[in-house]
């Protein structure tokens, strides 16, 4: 408590705490970070609750000051870390474009020259008379960030507005942002919408803990994130093991195109479910199934022998049977996979192992060319145009 208001005190007096010492409970929120945005540029910060992108976003714009290292900013600053910071509820919302803008840097002349653009981006209708504590959640969040939009900064931060209002406005803001990186503003950006990063940034840095963990082309860094995010995503699998056991699957190895068994492939790579097993007698028609299953439970492919017309006449002893998946189609996560071994019938399990292995899919091209970005899996598909039809 008293360190925090020596360090208040000395800030105040333009003089920077110097603090190398960590108190009792203290903890550095950014450590030894370090990182340049050139003109032009637009920076993603990305990483999990807590890693640090908030108080190192108001570190550059000058809110904390480093304990040490130093923070180089050339160009006019604009910042939206909390959007319609500085609005008075009791004035109305063309009074608070006044106020707010001020507090961003504008001059009355500039906002004046930019109020029609202000009021028409924020899109609140006959509310613009109306004091601001009447505003829902979303015409407030509207108001606020058309005000930041239009501060014409040569630097912009930006941390996870884009998440907020509805659809359309959402769309509007990521349009007005693709405008500014066009027009040569320099921005970071902040957000858990790692899709928006993908569109918006040139290159990203991945800090955890306080620290970069990863930084440089966004799409590489991004999927080193989802990486580790399947790693330390803590899932209760559930997996269940029933069965005669007459026929019992001994071992199952997941292998590349080399033979190599792993649990990391590549989106598009080729992947081998290689299933040993040994029946304890002689027996007819026996039917094997793999099943893909989402670690949130969604089971997104289940195939049997029955299905794909492979017919197994009959097994005794020990055996081998290879499930062949050409150019993996997933997309990036953790998936939870089902070995199974029927009878004829396939209601009479010998041996059904529901969720009991695990793969995990990283970024990858799919024929060399193909890289989808949403939903699950890959549906082999081409495009077409005809013009004039």
């Amino acid at each position: 408590m008293i360190s925090g208001i020596t360090d208040i005190g000395l800030n105040l007096l333009g003089m920077s705490s110097n603090s190398e010492t960590l108190g009792e409970g203290e903890f550095w929120a950014v450590n030894d970070v370090s990182f340049e945005v050139a003109r032009g540029e637009t920076l993603g910060l990305i990483g999990s609750n807590g890693s640090g992108k908030t108080t190192l976003l108001k570190m550059i714009n000058g809110i904390f000051w480093p304990d040490r290292g130093k923070i180089m900013v050339k160009g006019r600053v604009g910042a939206l870390i909390a959007v319609g910071a500085g609005f008075h509820p009791l004035l109305t919302g063309r009074e608070n474009i006044y106020i707010n803008a001020a507090i961003l840097g504008m001059t009355k002349a500039e906002v004046s020259n930019k109020f029609d653009a202000i009021v028409d981006f924020a899109d609140i209708g006959d509310f613009l008379d109306t004091p601001v504590k009447h505003y829902s959640s979303g015409m407030f969040v509207r108001l606020g960030f058309a005000i930041a939009v239009h501060s014409h900064s040569e630097i912009l931060l930006v941390d996870e507005v884009l998440s907020v209002g509805d659809i359309k406005f959402q769309a509007k803001c990521m349009n007005k942002m693709k405008q500014l990186d066009r027009d040569g503003v320099t921005i970071i950006f902040v957000s858990h919408s790692l899709n928006s990063v993908e569109l918006l940034c040139d290159k990203t840095v991945y800090i955890s803990k306080g620290k970069v963990k990863y930084q440089g082309n966004t799409r590489e860094v991004l999927a080193q994130f989802k990486k580790d995010a399947f790693e330390g995503k803590e899932i209760e699998i559930n997996s269940v093991r029933i069965g005669t056991k007459e026929i019992e699957v001994q071992r199952v190895d997941f292998l590349d195109n080399q033979g190599k068994s792993k649990k990391y492939f590549k989106r598009g790579e080729d992947l081998t479910v290689k299933i040993c097993f040994e029946a304890k007698g002689t027996f007819q028609s026996p039917e094997f199934s793999v099943g893909f299953n989402t670690d949130e439970g969604i089971e997104v492919s289940k195939a049997t022998t029955r299905d794909h017309s492979f017919t197994i006449d009959e097994v005794s002893g020990k055996g081998e049977l290879n499930y062949v998946v050409k150019a993996l189609p997933f997309n990036l996560g953790k998936y939870l996979i089902s070995i199974g071994c029927w009878d004829s019938t396939g209601h009479v399990a010998y041996d059904h192992q529901e969720k009991m292995y695990e793969i995990i899919i990283e970024d990858g091209v799919i024929d060399s060319r193909i890289h989808e970005r949403f939903g699950l899996v890959h549906v082999p598909a081409r495009w077409s145009l005809h013009k004039n039809a």
